[in-house]
């Protein structure tokens, strides 16, 4: 049975959930800058530690794959509660963890916690808002969630340095309680729900996929992209993907309907969002290790360090989404592109050189440019696709939103590992710093694709 959308609960019932959403994803930020401590603590190296980003990342996007069937299958309460309770179990898990393996295991339950969320918000901002107001729903949601990352590099940074990284997990599980109970408490029942039966076969293939090409490439930084480790593994990810698509083409209950890339546009704006997530994950990975790597400073001061930029960005979001709403997609999406090349080129400019002020600077920049297209991508190219496959289309960017910092993190590990075996005689600074201007090349070259396709983009005459 289903409900008539009532507005003061949808409020409720969004921001509840966006709050829930929040701190999954301030935990997973607010864990980059520890890194180095938790190479100590648990003796072990970098592209070990980095599976502490990289496995929540994998585990949110496996989880955020079945969403579609999941909202049309069970009742948003449901769906809500185990998402708040894998978040609280897995969080205490994370806070008491006495090794890395135990920390993996939290935090891949936590996960699901935000794999279930944050579909949910967007879900129903795009099924209970007004079409006139979802670009405005969905940037001041997205504000929410953006705090995340800004506040999250400075929380992990200060709880580190100042107390114990360990306090990252048990201060946001009170906030992360509210939030699940305002939802639920809330939440509306807009649609019918359906039996299904759930396609194992498609799930697994899927989740192959993913997880294979993320230990590919972080195989690539132990033993280069020309070893087994890196091209088997990748060769059978592409099996698996090749599998789940033949599956899902025939299958009467696909996990995902694939038509919804028939779209031509929306394939265009899933590609930007995948594009842009990867490039700002991976920054948020590489700039804090190269500041306590090379840079020699400590977890406090690399997690400030992108404070101004990621506050930006959370400022902007709601004002670019109103941008949209009355100008239309293509004036912020250039506007964002054009900022995102620019920083990427000033980057590979100073890429010996950088120092604080310097990352500071440039990541305002790229957060500029990030805040203006990222919700935006996401509402316009939800906007293309017939009601019935919006599910469909909000699995796929929630999907590849977090898969795209898991790779991300993966190869810019990747990459700071590839500098030691490029410069074996350097010592571990200068190796360090080679393996960072390598990744801000592999940033450039993603911006100016970035920067292309952007500007074949063009305002429906009329909006769906």
């Amino acid at each position: 049975m289903t409900e008539t959308p009532n507005a003061s609960a949808t409020r409720f019932s969004v921001f509840g959930s966006a709050g829930l959403a929040f701190c999954g994803v301030l935990v997973e930020t607010s864990m980059n800058v520890t890194f180095p401590t938790l190479m100590t603590q648990f003796h072990t190296s970098l592209n070990a530690v980095q599976w502490v980003t990289t496995a929540y990342l994998l585990a949110v996007a496996a989880t955020m794959v079945i969403t579609a069937f999941i909202q049309s299958r069970f009742r948003l309460k449901a769906i809500i509660s185990v998402g708040g309770t894998a978040f609280v179990v897995g969080g205490m898990l994370c806070a008491l963890a006495p090794s890395l393996p135990i920390l993996l295991l939290g935090r891949v339950i936590q996960a699901v916690g935000t794999g279930f969320a944050m579909p949910l918000v967007f879900a129903l901002i795009m099924h209970q808002v007004p079409f006139a107001q979802q670009g405005r729903y969905t940037g001041t949601a997205g504000m929410l969630i953006a705090l995340a990352p800004s506040l999250g590099p400075t929380y992990g940074g200060l709880m580190t340095q100042l107390l114990s990284w360990r306090l990252i997990f048990w201060l946001t599980l009170p906030i992360g309680l509210i939030s699940w109970l305002v939802a639920v408490t809330h939440l509306q029942q807009t649609w019918d729900t359906e039996h299904r039966s759930f396609p194992w076969g498609q799930f697994i293939l899927i989740v192959a996929a993913l997880g294979l090409t993320t230990l590919a490439f972080n195989n690539a930084g132990n033993d280069g992209f020309g070893a087994p480790g890196f091209y088997g593994l990748f060769l059978l990810a592409c099996v698996a993907l090749a599998g789940f698509i033949w599956l899902a083409n025939r299958g009467e209950q696909p996990l995902l309907q694939l038509k919804i890339f028939r779209h031509t546009t929306f394939s265009k704006v899933l590609f930007l969002y995948f594009l842009i997530q990867f490039t700002q994950i991976g920054l948020t990975f590489l700039l804090p290790n190269f500041t306590q790597l090379v840079l020699g400073k400590n977890a406090m001061v690399s997690g400030l360090m992108l404070l101004a930029g990621s506050l930006t960005s959370a400022i902007l979001s709601p004002v670019a989404g109103r941008l949209m709403d009355h100008r239309g997609v293509t004036l912020p999406l250039r506007l964002g592109a054009s900022c995102l090349l620019l920083t990427a080129i000033l980057f590979m400019l100073v890429a010996n050189r950088l120092s604080v002020p310097l990352i500071i600077g440039l990541f305002v920049l790229f957060q500029f440019g990030f805040s203006f297209m990222f919700n935006n991508l996401l509402t316009f190219g939800l906007q293309q696709l017939p009601r019935p496959q919006i599910g469909d289309g909000n699995a796929a960017f929630n999907t590849l939103q977090q898969y795209s910092g898991s790779l991300g993190t993966a190869i810019m590990a990747a990459s700071l590992a590839l500098g030691a075996k490029f410069q074996p005689a350097a010592n571990a600074i200068n190796q360090t710093r080679f393996g960072t201007v390598l990744a801000l090349s592999l940033t450039l070259a993603v911006m100016i694709v970035v920067f292309i396709v952007t500007f074949t983009i063009r305002q429906p005459a009329k909006a769906k």
